[in-house]
């Protein structure tokens, strides 16, 4: 996993950045790491659609 996204999507998680300002290139890993903190437990679906914008399916 790209270490970039990575760190955008532990700011994302505290805050500090949204996913709507991720660059393009950056949007699919860091989606595809909420994914995972969704599916483990870590983020619950409601802060999945807060942070991602969209339904964790």
């Amino acid at each position: 996993m790209n270490a970039v996204a990575v760190s955008y999507w532990r700011s994302i998680k505290r805050g500090i950045r949204t996913y709507f300002n991720t660059p393009d290139e950056l949007r699919g890993d860091v989606k595809e790491l909420a994914r995972m903190d969704a599916a483990n437990g870590v983020v619950s679906a409601q802060e999945y659609k807060r942070l991602i914008g969209e339904d964790y399916q």
